[in-house]
Parts: C-alpha cells; sequence; structure tokens
C-alpha cells in the first residue's frame, strides 16, 4: 500500500514525476530508509525513483551509502536509470552521482522541469480532477459551470485559469504552486470519496 510522504515539496516532485514519466509505488525500503516507485520507458527499460525518508516519511538527506546501495541496484535489479529524491546531498553523495550516467538527483534546491512539463502534468491533473467531481471534461469553456458571472464555484477552475495566465506568462514557479494547489485539491477530494465509501458501506 502506498505511503503519503510528509514533506510537502517531495510529495509535490513525486506526484509530478508520476504524472511526466509514469512511475508507480513499488515498495518502502527500510534498510535503505527511502520510497521506491518504478516506470518503464517507451523503449521497455525501467527507471527507479527513490525518495530519501526518514521516520514518518518525512524528506531526509541523501549519504553516500543510499547512493553506492542504489549504483548496485541499478545493475542487480536491471534499472536503466535512477533519480534519487532527497531534502539535500551530502558533499560525496553529489559527486557520486555527477559522475555516474545512470544517475541523476532531485532537491529542495536543484530541480529540474521545464515550463512544459510543468504545464502538461498540470492538464493532466486538472482533466482528472475534472472528471472525479463532473464526470468529465466540458466540450466548450462555456459548458463549465465552475465560473458563472464571474464568480467561481469550482477551485478546480480557479486553478486552471490561474494556470492558463502563468503558462502564457511563462512562470515556472507560479506553475508549480499550481500544481501543488491540484494535489492539495486530490487529496481533498479523494478523502471525502473514502468518507461517502465508508459512511454508504455502514
Amino acid at each position: 500500500m502506498e505511503v503519503k510522504l510528509h514533506s510537502n515539496w517531495q510529495e509535490v516532485e513525486v506526484e509530478l514525476l508520476k504524472s511526466l514519466h509514469g512511475y508507480e509505488f513499488k515498495e518502502v525500503n527500510d534498510e535503505m530508509g527511502c520510497v521506491d516507485y518504478v516506470a518503464k520507458s517507451v523503449d521497455d527499460e525501467r527507471r527507479l525513483l527513490r525518495v530519501i525518508v526518514g521516520p514518518k516519511y518525512y524528506a531526509s538527506k541523501a549519504l553516500i551509502r543510499t547512493v553506492e546501495g542504489t549504483l548496485e541496484q541499478l545493475v542487480d535489479l536491471d534499472y536503466a536509470k535512477a533519480t534519487l529524491v532527497a531534502k539535500s546531498f551530502t558533499g560525496a553523495s553529489r559527486k557520486l552521482v555527477d559522475e555516474e550516467d545512470g544517475l541523476d538527483l532531485i532537491s529542495l534546491s536543484r530541480r529540474g522541469h521545464s515550463t512544459i512539463e510543468v504545464i502538461g502534468a498540470n492538464q493532466s491533473r486538472i482533466g482528472s480532477l475534472c472528471e472525479v467531481k463532473c464526470g468529465g471534461l466540458p466540450e466548450r469553456e462555456e459548458d463549465c459551470k465552475g465560473l458563472v458571472d464571474d464568480e467561481y464555484l469550482c477551485e478546480v477552475r480557479r486553478i486552471s485559469d490561474d494556470t492558463d495566465f502563468h503558462a502564457r506568462m511563462g512562470w515556472l514557479s507560479m506553475l508549480m504552486d499550481d500544481f501543488s494547489r491540484l494535489i492539495d485539491l486530490q487529496n481533498d477530494v479523494e478523502v471525502k470519496t473514502s468518507v461517502r465509501r465508508l459512511a454508504h458501506e455502514n
């Protein structure tokens, strides 16, 4: 069962990478202090996304042993590439990642997504939320009931319009904020859906 990451920026990064590359939860690796996700690329190569965590799944620092262990698994478990997501990296662990072609890193200070990628991820999440809340995407803008007489009645529509504006302006940081808001909204919808399901079962 997938676990909830408790560092907001890390959760957003993982959800973004899921949207972009199709990563799926694999396992919690207590020995390595990480949560692993796996994806297959178009040419059928397996890729590992390793999220470094401490107690209660908060973001943690990547030590040299974490990187060395990941390198071993690239060979032993036949991964073509691995991306490590950590709060920070020690000098030695960062150096080792930079030396290896099959390794990449993401941290609070180093996040390498393009504006186009984030726009695509936002559009995908907006579409999914429209499906859940309204049963599908409106065919035309005027068919959407989320904006009536310049008043927003739906948070998904509000974020969608914000995303359109931020995309036109090319504001990557604001697009990342929009994606974070979409994740929060999705979590809220999932909680409400679970509560309704439990109430119905009882």
